[in-house]
């Protein structure tokens, strides 16, 4: 993969945040080496089981076949108990321990300032928390008011933009639990739009879809255009077209790698890791 040395320059001198996706904890194992974190698909589809009814199982399952993925969570959500959908994802996404992939490991040696992930699981956070770096990282959910002294403190930050499994309860997962997360934590959002515009953004394991980072990365091009680009780690079989919207729409150039090979991207995202300390090391800030 190759790294433009601009982006190297920003991560060394922590002006670059990193966004981490599904993707990054994909790679993840569980404790005793059987499971890995579901994908997306997986992951409504498990909750296809527990719904209160099965009336609508083939719609679901045709939205999910179409990566129509906000609208299946919408019509599983109403047909879920609190309770169950509570157990299912500890289930899901805390009981099998989930161990650090090679990606978390790259990005904690890259030691940005600010990790924003819409993952729910808590790997990279306790990854982040062991041995001496024990006091120095915050994790603020989109539930929780104390971002902006967060980001102010001299710590690291780990941003949960759509929460946590710490509290299953508060994560968004459907279309509405979307809308009336901006409304009910506006002042938390508004602080999201600003890192957005004020930054460059590294997207890691993420595919762009998710319409909540979609706004947030259109605003931030409207408001204030600017020179430097975001960045996004991708595989190489998008269409060109889409590639140009992209950078038209959103500002992002894309650092290819080839697809379904997520050892290369792993292994590129090490090397990177070694530029930017490399860089650190010849440039003291």
């Amino acid at each position: 993969m190759n790294w433009p040395s601009a982006l190297v320059k920003e991560l060394a001198a922590r002006r670059c945040i990193i966004f981490l996706g599904s993707g990054a904890s994909a790679a993840s194992m569980s404790l005793d080496g059987l499971l890995r974190p579901p994908t997306w698909s997986a992951y409504l589809d498990g909750l296809i089981s527990i719904m209160n009814n099965n009336v609508d199982e083939p719609v679901i399952r045709d939205l999910i076949q179409k990566e129509k993925y906000l609208d299946a969570a919408e019509i599983i959500r109403s047909n879920i108990s609190l309770a169950n959908y509570t157990s299912y994802i500890r289930e899901k996404l805390q009981l099998p321990r989930f161990q650090p992939s090679a990606i978390h490991e790259a990005v904690f040696k890259i030691d940005p300032k600010i990790v924003i992930t819409t993952n729910y699981d808590d790997i990279y956070d306790n990854y982040c928390k062991l041995g001496t770096s024990s006091n120095g990282y915050n994790v603020c959910k989109h539930s929780e008011t104390h971002l902006v002294s967060d980001l102010r403190s001299p710590y690291r930050s780990i941003v949960k933009a759509h929460g946590c499994i710490s509290n299953p309860l508060e994560t968004i997962l459907s279309r509405s639990e979307y809308f009336e997360a901006r409304h009910k934590y506006s002042n938390f959002y508004k602080v999201l739009d600003s890192l957005f515009i004020t930054n460059t953004i590294l997207f890691i394991g993420y595919s762009l879809n998710d319409p909540d980072i979609q706004l947030l990365l259109e605003n931030s091009n409207i408001s204030a255009i600017g020179s430097h680009p975001h960045y996004a780690c991708m595989s190489d079989d998008m269409h060109p077209t889409i590639k140009t919207s992209l950078k038209k729409t959103y500002n992002i150039e894309l650092i290819e790698f080839p697809a379904g090979n997520y050892k290369e991207l792993s292994n590129g995202l090490t090397d990177l890791a070694n530029e930017v300390e490399s860089y650190r090391l010849t440039n003291p800030i």
